[in-house]
């Protein structure tokens, strides 16, 4: 964002600005190169398999549906459990990983819902989306953490709710109720979960995905970041690429890999310099077994959060009431102000 403000005033700038600038710019980008140079961390020891139900959003909360949408996906579980299982070269352990609300049931109620997630899974751990109902009586969406036999060993509440889509704000008040009920009760914040068989994982839900130095508890830092989305009410459009974009830039700002998993459009999977690994596309049906790469030393964002850009901003605008101030048409006006 900086280089376009740059750029874009360019021909306001003298030389000496100019030149400067192509400096600061020459540096900022050799220090990027450094960092991309450096060694690939080893990779984690862990492979994610990653599940596309593609279900639409029409059909998603239809209650009728809600047996064959849980069944669909058992059913591509089972099966790239099966291929991998058979698969010569595979080491270490293993996920499986769901997209958010995948589970049209109640996980922490529904034991015939966990028990038929734990004959799939066998020995394989899986990290779940749903919803429950806290002790409030307000639901809650949810990465579930589950383990062989069906046990909940953890559990994340998303935190950056959707305005009028998951809740309504309080401080907004309309004369009717947009969100039935007020919608999602937020969580608290940026969470590591600690699972067994698994390396420290950062869950995101959804949107979560685009808040830059706020993904990741800095005092409990993760290995992995995990996404589950769902994605299909934006349609074949913009939405899921820009949101595919926005999650690949979070594991370049934390040096950490980041697996993704939606409902459709679009899972994939980045290490932690923001490569792509592995997709499945818009509106298809499957699963993506992927080998989670390392994570790579904190950046300096992960250090300083919004602090960077925050003083970049304010160096521009300094330097841009400097420049009004001191510019000869600027002083030519206060001129004339003054003599009439």
């Amino acid at each position: 964002s900086l280089l376009t403000l740059l750029l874009a005033s360019t021909p306001a700038l003298s030389w000496r600005f100019r030149t400067a600038g192509l400096a600061a710019l020459a540096i900022w980008a050799a220090f990027g190169i450094v960092r991309l140079r450096q060694t690939d961390p080893p990779p984690a020891g862990l492979t994610a398999i990653l599940v596309q139900g593609n279900i639409a959003q029409g059909q998603k909360w239809d209650r009728e549906l809600a047996r064959s949408i849980f069944r669909r996906y058992l059913d591509l579980t089972a099966s790239a459990l099966i291929l991998a299982k058979s698969g010569a070269s595979e080491s270490g352990s293993r996920v499986i990983i769901w997209p958010e609300t995948a589970v049209p049931f109640l996980m922490d109620q529904d034991t015939n819902a966990r028990a038929a997630i734990a004959e799939v899974i066998g020995d394989t751990p899986a990290l779940v989306g749903g919803v429950r109902f806290g002790a409030d009586g307000k639901p809650r969406n949810d990465l579930f953490a589950v383990l062989p036999g069906g046990v909940i060993a953890a559990r994340y509440d998303k935190w950056h709710l959707v305005p009028f889509g998951e809740y309504q704000p309080d401080w907004l008040r309309l004369p009717i109720q947009v969100v039935p009920g007020g919608g999602f009760a937020p969580g608290i914040g940026p969470r590591t979960l600690h699972i067994k068989g698994l390396p420290p994982v950062g869950p995101l839900i959804c949107y979560e995905a685009i808040f830059g130095s706020e993904i990741v508890d800095p005092a409990d830092r993760p290995t992995w970041l995990v996404n589950i989305t769902n994605d299909a009410w934006f349609g074949n459009s913009a939405g899921p690429r820009q949101h595919l974009a926005a999650a690949r830039l979070r594991t370049v700002e934390e040096g950490l890999p980041l697996l993704r998993a939606a409902n459709t459009g679009i899972s994939a999977a980045f290490d932690a310099k923001g490569r792509e690994l592995g997709r499945i596309g818009l509106n298809q049906t499957g699963t993506l077994p992927i080998a989670v790469p390392g994570a790579m030393s904190p950046t300096l964002f992960a250090r300083t959060g919004l602090w960077i850009p925050g003083i970049l901003a304010l160096i521009l605008l300094a330097v841009s009431l400097f420049r009004w101030d001191s510019h000869p048409q600027r002083r030519a006006i206060d001129e004339n102000r003054t003599i009439y």
